[in-house]
């Protein structure tokens, strides 16, 4: 590529200095910066104010002298696959190191986000000419490296090793820093390009794609200077030596032939085909960049139909008289002005007032554009997209926009930032920095994760990872925000579903979610089905029930225990001051000093208490388990000593399940409640209302009242349905119902998977030392396997618990114990109310909708965000729109600043169907689910019920048939076979 040198300006780069320094021909500096954009949402005012005053106002004055030019591009294509690809390859081995099978979920997943992801790219090439330094030493440096190059043999396409000058070395330090730093105030989320540790260029790497997209593939890294492995075999002989050199970046770059047409309109290269656009005249009124987005995304015929990219170069004058010299002409052009001519030189008047401002920097300024078709596209559409690219911006501030008017390569070139120093093909006009400021493309909202297991998108299509358990925050609390059908289920069902398969890991997470109804039954199916049939009891669902059958120990401690860790403690305390309910004074102290006391009484280890006697019949396979270990028992044989015994002999579950007998229930606080110390200090009224508080709890709730018998065994992905012991009615008293039942689910789920290997020296084992050393031994085993597990808990219908005191006491301990274990707490609710307490600790906010003013101004007041977010509340979050997904506005809370971002969830038929709520779709799914595998199951229901739902034909079965439902969704899992044995079902 002999003539790539007149394109691409870009020479060579030092190879063994990790600076984020690319060299031009002439030994210009040049440094790439990314910029995703703002890092919450602003206003128009506010950007508008932060580019004039943060960038504009920090860059003029370096721009007022010459040598210092930037380039501005912003680049949106459909060009997605390799990011998705790279997601859907980890989200697949992930799921496979788990023992998941769930290829048809990551396939669909691929599916959604090619459709309507776009991807964005905003650069900022920071250029630094030799104008910029001191001219005496410039010229001295150049002639010695100039003496030096030709001091070898001739290399004509070689990369010259001595392009770096010294001279501009400062300069081009000072004004990138100054650039990053003008940037960052403007509250922009930026990062320079560079040499990687593994040798690549980011940067260069960009800049290739650029222009090569489809022949540039994402490891690809220039050559720099020094002699190839492998030179070339040179067909003549002479002096030249550059075959056995690598060539310059810009022949490494530009190595693709291109073709123009006969017009001149357009240009073929690298598998695409380019229509190019110029800015001749810049628009009288200067309008933000979000205008022109809205013009070409709104007239596409979907968001991810028109690629795009905009380039805008700023130059600084050549000298640093300009300003002088534009002065004179202004004042004399002015001097030909008369009243019926006055308008024609209004603007010259005003460019007469910017010069003579010394905080103002006027620029040399041009903006090229190009949009393009790909690779197997129709080429009759560039024609379409051209019209649509022109048309935009045109109307764009009026701006009198035309065709490249000569060498379309060149013009291509110069819509990529960090090709050229300086731009050539459009006209350039004059303008203050402080206008052109308003055009820059940054207002975006920045992604706030690199990564994650769960791919959003925002609005217009860019893909946005949310990643649980972000050690950028410093707590892992969640509020969900959602009205009824504001599509809460789906999203905190998709979140569940991605937190358990696809978050890095080797094992299964534990995930817990306590919910109301069976919109949880979904995912712990979906689970099940994926793992093999010997593990499938590690996802399981539960309707909770009232009864002695379903009972949970509220008093229940981790194995070997006799008294509360600190933790648990938090809880007991908690559970019994709900329970109980005591509104006098004295009642937490008298809570308190129960459960100090309960623990001493039913503890061995305690002088004077009375501990738990061993008595057969209770449990058939505790009774066993002491047959098979022959240990010994008597009369007076306690519970605590066959714990002890069985841990001693390695018997791990029926040591945890013979725990149950030996801890405290709640019949033992009576006995408490009647020590006449209790009366003496806390005074007999008080005392005589925790008793009937505690009889009357009894009698109401045998689910809290007998020893544990709800065994969540070995599962680990668990979902607990208060469905049959929830109260839907608004009162104190089905509130506090509603609190104890969430607060007793979360129990059986956090009791076997919290704490940390710090606790175990604070534990109340017991003293001997063979056996104290198997306990330590059993915790320090437990929590090195559960430490690096994620862990979540999520409690759905929140507000049915009224945001009970004691609940949202628990959650804020849980939440700041919690990080010390890696627990995630999400709680989704219908009432802003519920969260006032939690929302400062909240790391991670969704509301879901709002659809009235009122409502907006009660979340604001909550969550306390901003105009401009209340903005973005109003304008586009308003449910699901079909297709479209749902928006959402979400809150991250990180390590030193609070962002906010709207988000969008857009799901396939087959996640729909995986977690459907609707009944008789459950039955169809599962009907399937026991037919076929999961992933057959779910491609087949999606292909055959696209929009989701079965609904209408089930409903003509059973207006044929009148059977059972059961039955019913046989005979559909009948029909659908039949089809696919047809061949009228293809997946």
């Amino acid at each position: 590529m002999h003539t790539a040198d007149r394109f691409c300006d870009l020479a060579g780069f030092h190879p063994d200095r990790l600076e984020p320094v690319v060299y031009a021909h002439d030994g210009s500096c040049c440094t790439l910066i990314e910029v995703d954009g703002t890092r919450t949402i602003v206003s128009d005012e506010e950007f508008e104010e932060a580019a004039i005053l943060r960038i504009a106002g920090s860059l003029a004055q370096i721009l007022k002298r010459p040598g210092h030019n930037l380039s501005i591009s912003f680049e949106s294509s459909l060009n997605t696959h390799a990011d998705i690809e790279t997601l859907a390859t980890a989200q697949l081995r992930s799921a496979e190191q788990k023992g998941l099978s769930l290829e048809a979920i990551v396939e669909e997943g691929r599916v959604v986000l090619e459709r309507r992801a776009r991807r964005e790219r905003i650069l900022v090439a920071v250029w630094t000419r030799p104008d910029a330094a001191i001219s005496e030493e410039l010229a001295e440096e150049i002639r010695e490296t100039r003496t030096l190059w030709r001091s070898l043999p001739p290399a004509s396409e070689a990369q010259n090793p001595f392009l770096k000058l010294d001279a501009l070395e400062g300069p081009h330090a000072a004004f990138v820093k100054r650039v990053v730093e003008a940037l960052t105030d403007a509250r922009l989320q930026v990062r320079v390009l560079g040499p990687e540790d593994d040798g690549s260029r980011r940067d260069l790497n960009e800049v290739r794609r650029a222009i090569l997209f489809h022949e540039t593939p994402t490891v690809w890294r220039p050559f720099g200077p020094g002699t190839r492995a492998h030179p070339a075999a040179k067909e003549r002989i002479d002096d030249d030596v550059g075959a056995f050199f690598a060539p310059t970046v810009a022949r490494q770059i530009m190595t693709a032939n291109a073709e123009a047409s006969s017009d001149l309109r357009t240009i073929a290269v690298g598998g695409r085909r380019y229509a190019l656009a110029v800015m001749r005249m810049f628009p009288a009124t200067i309008l933000a960049f979000d205008r022109l987005l809205e013009a070409l995304l709104q007239r596409s015929s979907r968001s991810a139909d028109l690629p795009f990219r905009v380039c805008l170069h700023i130059e600084a004058p050549n000298d640093g008289g300009m300003a002088m010299k534009l002065r004179k002409v202004a004042a004399g052009l002015i001097a030909w002005a008369s009243p019926s001519n006055r308008n024609l030189f209004e603007s010259l008047r005003t460019l007469e007032e910017i010069i003579g401002r010394d905080s103002e920097a006027i620029v040399k300024c041009r903006l090229t554009a190009c949009t393009w078709v790909e690779p197997g596209e129709e080429p009759g559409r560039l024609d379409q997209r051209r019209s649509t690219l022109k048309n935009a911006l045109m109307t764009w501030g009026d701006a009198l926009i035309a065709d490249a008017p000569h060498n379309p390569l060149r013009a291509l070139c110069e819509t990529i930032a960090g090709m050229n120093y300086r731009a050539s093909v459009a006209p350039a006009s004059l303008a203050p920095l402080g206008d052109l400021a308003v055009m820059f493309p940054f207002h975006r909202t920045a992604e706030i994760f690199r990564q994650g297991q769960t791919m959003l998108l925002n609005p217009d299509g860019r893909m946005m990872p949310y990643e649980a358990l972000s050690p950028e925050q410093l707590f892992w609390l969640t509020l969900i925000f959602a009205t009824p059908g504001s599509g809460k289920s789906v999203l905190m069902n998709r979140l569940n579903v991605e937190f358990a398969a696809f978050q890095p890991s080797r094992v299964l997470p534990f995930l817990g979610v306590i919910d109301v109804g069976v919109s949880s039954s979904g995912l712990i199916e979906l689970i099940r089905n994926a793992l093999p049939p010997e593990r499938r009891h590690e996802a399981y669902y539960v309707r909770l029930l009232n009864d002695h059958a379903h009972a949970i120990n509220p008093l229940g401690l981790g194995l070997g225990r006799r008294r509360p860790l600190p933790r648990e403690r938090v809880f007991v305390e908690n559970f019994l001051a709900t329970l109980l309910d005591l509104k006098q004074d004295g009642s937490e102290q008298l809570i308190s000093r129960l459960v100090t006391r309960l623990f001493q009484l039913k503890s061995d280890l305690e002088f004077g208490s009375s501990p738990a006697i061993y008595q057969p019949g209770i449990d058939a396979e505790v009774d066993r388990a002491i047959r098979d270990a022959a240990i010994v028992v008597g009369e007076r044989t306690r519970w605590w000593r066959i714990v002890d015994e069985f841990v001693a002999l390695g018997r791990i579950l029926p040591a945890m399940r013979a725990q149950r007998y030996a801890e405290p229930i709640l019949e033992d606080l009576a006995r408490v409640l009647g020590e006449r110390i209790m009366t003496e200090d806390f005074g007999e009224t008080l005392v005589k209302s925790a008793q009937r508080a505690l009889e009357s709890a009894i009698e109401r709730f045998p689910v809290f009242a007998r020893p544990t018998r709800l065994d969540l065994g070995e599962a680990r992905v668990i979902a607990i349905d208060l469905n049959d012991v929830a109260l839907r009615h608004k009162a104190p008293d089905a509130e506090r119902n509603n609190a104890l039942m969430f607060m007793i689910s979360r129990h059986a789920f956090l009791s076997k998977i919290s704490g940390h290997a710090e606790e175990i020296g604070s534990m109340d084992l017991p003293t001997e030392p063979d056996v104290r050393a198997k306990y330590v031994a059993f915790w320090e085993n437990r929590y090195a396997e559960i430490a690096e597990t994620p862990k979540r808990l999520c409690m759905d219908e929140y507000h049915l618990t009224g945001g009970v005191a004691t609940i949202a006491k628990q959650v804020l301990s849980d939440v700041r114990e919690g990080r010390k274990w890696g627990l995630e707490v999400i709680l989704a609710s219908q009432l802003l109310a519920d969260f006032e307490v939690l929302a400062d600790m909240a790391s991670t906010v969704m509301i879901l909708n709002a659809d009235s003013n009122e409502l907006r101004e009660a979340a604001r007041k909550t969550f306390g965000f901003s105009d401009a977010v209340k903005r973005a509340l109003e304008r586009q979050v308003h449910g699901p729109r079909g297709s479209r997904g749902a928006n959402f506005l979400a809150r991250f809370k990180l390590r030193d600043e609070e962002r906010w971002v709207v988000l969008n969830n857009s799901l396939g038929p087959r996640m729909l169907w995986a977690l459907t709520t609707r009944a008789e779709d459950r039955q169809v799914r599962d009907e399937l689910y026991r037919r076929m595998d999961v992933n057959e199951a779910l491609r087949v229901l999606a292909t055959r019920f696209p929009d989701g739902t079965a609904h209408d034909t089930w409903k003509k079965v059973a207006g044929r048939h009148h059977d059972a439902d059961d039955r019913i969704a046989a005979m559909l899992a009948d029909e659908i076979i039949a089809q696919i044995m047809r061949g009228e079902i293809r997946t």
